[in-house]
This record gives C-alpha cells, structure tokens and sequence, in this order.
C-alpha cells in the first residue's frame, strides 16, 4: 500500500498547529444558545490515499433526492445536533463540537468509521446565505484500497469521489474565480475547480482551497489577487473569502 509522508510526522504536527492558532474563534462550548441567525454545521475534509494513485481528497456528490444543492459536490457534513434543553448531542471530552458533528456525519453519509479519521483540527467558520456557518474540520483517513471500501447512503450521497492531489494542484486553468455581492457581506471573490465535471466549487472550493494550503503552504500559493484572467481588476477590489 502507497504511503505518504505528507499526512505524516513533522509535517502532521505543523497543520496540527497552524489549526490550533484557528481554535479561538471556533464555538466550542458544550452549550450554545440558540440563535435567529445562523445554524452552526461542520463538514469533514478528508485526506487519505488511494491505492495505485496516491493522495487526494475525498468528496461526495449530493443526492438527487435532496431538496437543497442536490448533485452538488460537497464534503461529509450536517447541522450541530442540540437537544430540547440546549445541550450539545455532539458533545465529546476529546473532540470540538466541530469535529464530532463532522465524523457523525461523515460515518452516516459515506461509511467512513470515526475510528480511522486522525482528526488534525478544525479552520474557521464560513456563513452561508442560507443562514449557516460552516466549520471546516481537516484530517487524514488513512489508506483506502478502493472506494468500494466506503458505502454511500443513498438517501443523501449518490456518489463518493476522490481527486488527487496532482489533479487539485493549481496547474494552468484548472482554478478559476467567482465574485458574488452579496448584501452586508460586500463583494469577494471564491475560487472555483473548473477543469472537470462534476465541477468543485462554492464551500466546498473554498474549503479544498484551505486545506491545501494547509498541508502545502508556499507549495499552493493563494493567488486571488493575481491571477491572470478576465475581471482581474474586479478581483483585485473583492475581498476574498479564502483566508491562509
């Protein structure tokens, strides 16, 4: 089986920190009171390696059956569960809220066993305009045989997917970006995989965006504000939602 280092070691504990300098502005307490605003969710990012290609990302394709972003690429995930007192049903002495709720999640959506995710941390929150801040959580999930190995529910996952590294890195063409405006957010720019179908983008791109900038840092440099592609200069004015 393909081992890689890059989920290992030195290099391990450096993502482990740098997401640890994210953890206080992270919601952590176990009791959260309820809020008009937004719902607070988290999804799994998981690195792992597939044998015969290497490192990569794992991705589910929403179900058709789904009322919202059905067919959309997405990360394992859900809403936070509270229960009718306000307590956290996600709770964990070793685990965030964040990362409970996203190996739950991703154990109900994909088959993946909480046991085999060596979570490194959880980023910072993005909200939504449907009213939801969206905690990435970011870990390695080991070494996968083939996909067949996880099992998809269908009543919300149609597809699992994995795209390598070398698929994800940013040649030529491959990132693009999209600018939005939206009321009381202002105008930014999100980046967007544009080189293949089923196609990467929204959270889910931002959240791919972070987390290899994480595990590669100078390697998979943020070029939001200087990329060479039409609307550069409106670019250039948007505030970007991916951060380092």
């Amino acid at each position: 089986m393909h081992r890689c280092h890059l989920f290992e070691g030195a290099n391990r504990l450096r993502c482990i920190e740098a997401l640890q300098k994210q953890a206080q502005r992270l919601p952590h307490p176990v009791s959260v009171p309820a809020s008009a605003d937004h719902r607070q969710a988290s999804v799994l990012v998981p690195f792992c390696v597939l044998k015969d290609v290497g490192p990569g990302l794992l991705y589910t394709v929403r179900s058709g059956q789904l009322r919202s972003h059905s067919g959309q690429v997405s990360f394992p995930g859900g809403v936070r569960e509270l229960n009718s007192t306000g307590r956290d049903c996600d709770s964990d002495l070793e685990l965030s809220w964040a990362a409970a709720t996203a190996l739950r999640e991703a154990e109900e959506e994909i088959g993946l066993s909480a046991g085999r995710v060596d979570v490194w941390g959880a980023h910072r929150s993005h909200t939504t305009s449907a009213k939801f801040a969206v905690t990435p959580v970011i870990g390695y999930c080991g070494e996968l045989a083939s996909l067949s190995e996880l099992r998809a529910n269908p009543d919300e996952v149609s597809l699992v997917l994995f795209r390598s590294l070398e698929h994800l890195l940013d040649k030529p063409g491959a990132w693009g970006y999209t600018v939005f405006d939206r009321p009381g957010y202002g105008r930014y720019a999100v980046p967007v995989l544009r080189d293949q179908l089923p196609r990467i983008w929204g959270l889910t791109a931002v959240f791919t965006f972070v987390a290899l900038r994480l595990l590669l840092g100078p390697e998979f440099p943020q070029r939001l504000n200087r990329m060479q592609i039409e609307g550069e200069a409106v670019l250039k004015k948007s505030k970007p939602l991916v951060g380092s």
